[in-house]
């Protein structure tokens, strides 16, 4: 039996959190423990921390608190690699325990030094991050390719930043998921398993996020080889009614099934529902989801235990 932790991210719930006066990060943390997961990613990416829920030291104690009395492990999610910003949110990250900390840039994908600007931003908060425990992750966010990411920390070279792989973001540069996880995997410290299809819609194409299990991903192909090279740490992000357009040429999409298009599949957008749609559609997505998740997980001789540390070892560590 192959033994993983796994978390859950809170925008997996985000509906939840944006409507509902009951929910809130501790309602997160909670539901986190009694479905099973190991562990929470709480996403801080926006006015007030977010789902963070709250920007005092005392609020950063109570959620450190919590995690630790449910047995949970916690990551943090933010974006913008600018230093000032990346500063301040590593110690957010260590306020409230998060071991890991995501970001993605923040800069125009058409700026011309984007590459060697992100490479300057992570070598200046490195030290920073090891000395508070905390391990960076930059995130394949809908701008870099698969070896454009492996380049950045490869540069960086620095054990206190590391690669977020996303199962499904790949699709939004055009690049298949497997290409991209070839470059990325001897770096990879965090993942974000999800679902989606993708479908034309008003003359566009785009990638429409689905119920997990629902989609065109290979979610258990890809969680193999993270597992086998050597990840045990993964996590679920519901990412139903989420959809983001393509960002290259569809004629330049590669010829493997999750770039097929998807004609049964209706472009839906959550924030346009009624929200008593959204919350019942979400929690209904979630719920099926993370079964159809369990139910792979164990098909596929998988155990879903106390939560490792651990992460993906470059090669040349042994």
């Amino acid at each position: 039996m192959k033994s993983v932790g796994m978390h859950i991210h809170s925008f997996s719930l985000r509906y939840q959190f944006r409507y509902r006066d009951d929910f809130d990060v501790f309602s997160f943390i909670t539901l986190a423990a009694d479905e099973g997961f190991t562990g929470v990613n709480i996403s801080a990416n926006g006015p007030g921390y977010r789902d963070l829920g709250g920007t005092s030291a005392a609020h950063f104690a109570r959620v450190r608190d919590a995690v630790r009395d449910h047995g949970l492990v916690c990551e943090l999610d933010t974006s913008d690699t600018r230093p000032g910003h990346m500063e301040q949110m590593i110690r957010v990250a260590h306020a409230i325990g998060a071991d890991r900390l995501r970001t993605y840039t923040r800069y125009p994908v058409d700026r011309p030094d984007l590459i060697a600007q992100t490479i300057h931003d992570l070598q200046t908060v490195a030290q920073l991050a090891e000395q508070s425990g905390v391990i960076v992750v930059l995130e394949n966010h809908e701008d870099f390719t698969g070896p454009q990411m492996a380049g950045i920390v490869e540069t960086v070279d620095h054990p206190a930043i590391r690669l977020l792989y996303d199962y499904g973001n790949a699709q939004m540069v055009g690049e298949d998921p497997h290409a991209a996880l070839d470059s990325m995997l001897p770096h990879v410290a965090v993942v974000h398993v999800k679902d989606h299809v993708m479908i034309e819609h008003g003359g566009e194409t785009w990638v429409q996020g689905v119920t997990m299990g629902q989609g065109r991903l290979p979610i258990m192909d890809l969680t193999d080889r993270l597992y086998d090279g050597g990840l045990r740490r993964f996590c679920f992000e519901n990412v139903w009614s989420y959809r983001a357009p393509l960002l290259c040429d569809p004629s330049q999409l590669p010829h493997t099934p999750c770039f097929e298009i998807d004609a049964k599949t209706p472009y839906l957008w959550g924030d346009d529902l009624p929200p008593a749609a959204a919350l019942v559609d979400e929690m209904t997505a979630f719920r099926d989801g993370w079964d159809w998740m369990k139910q792979s997980l164990a098909h596929g001789g998988y155990a879903i235990t106390s939560d490792h540390g651990g992460y993906a070892i470059p090669a040349d560590h042994g």
